[in-house]
């Protein structure tokens, strides 16, 4: 064999070696997941709802006592009804950062399970579809890391996961242990992303 017709050879087997190196992989949105699917939005809803009735509490506490430190500026106060004031301010600043505190540890605790909850259930979905386009990896996606990605690339795999995800748990089932079921007729409403760059 001719020593240049060894090296094209040569250089044409490093080029399908490189090819077949290659990875393949498809990158996942989570707030697309949440958004676009039935199941995600009902799962997160507790979250929400949580975070408004906590919310809502917590703007009471903050009107109780700025009322109260309003009547204590009043200049026709007595002393007893100073002194009286004064104690519910203590007593209610107490209040105010053990609710506080009590908010944040019940909110993470919630985040925690939800969260969990989600990855545990789209987990095979992910697996399932990687396998079918014969992905070697599946990123998960954060703003702020990705410079530039294709839309509709970006898009495609947690679209076809969402579509999965509803298919796979019936929407009226109960979040808690929700075994699979059959999807209603009902289609969902899509809901735009929650993705930089997206319309």
């Amino acid at each position: 064999m001719r020593p240049l017709h060894m090296l094209l050879c040569l250089a044409a087997a490093c080029t399908l070696t490189a090819q077949d190196l290659q990875p393949r992989f498809g990158m996942i949105v989570p707030e697309r997941i949440i958004d676009t699917s039935t199941r995600g939005r009902k799962l997160f809803a507790e979250l929400e709802n949580l975070k408004k009735t906590l919310q809502e509490k917590l703007q009471a506490k903050t009107a109780e006592f700025q009322k109260l430190n309003a009547q204590l500026q009043s200049p026709s106060i007595s002393d007893a009804g100073k002194e009286s004031i004064q104690k519910q301010l203590r007593d209610l600043d107490f209040e105010g950062k053990k609710l506080q505190d009590d908010s944040q540890q019940e909110l993470q605790r919630t985040q925690q399970k939800v969260i969990g909850q989600f990855e545990r259930e789209i987990g095979p979905l992910v697996e399932e579809l990687a396998k079918e386009q014969k992905l070697q990896l599946v990123l998960m996606y954060q703003p702020g890391l990705v410079a530039y990605a294709d839309q509709a690339w970006l898009l495609a795999f947690s679209d076809e996961i969402a579509k999965r995800y509803d298919a796979k748990y019936d929407a009226n089932a109960p979040l808690g242990d929700a075994a699979p079921g059959t999807k209603p007729a009902a289609k969902p409403a899509a809901v735009s992303a929650k993705v930089k760059g997206t319309d």
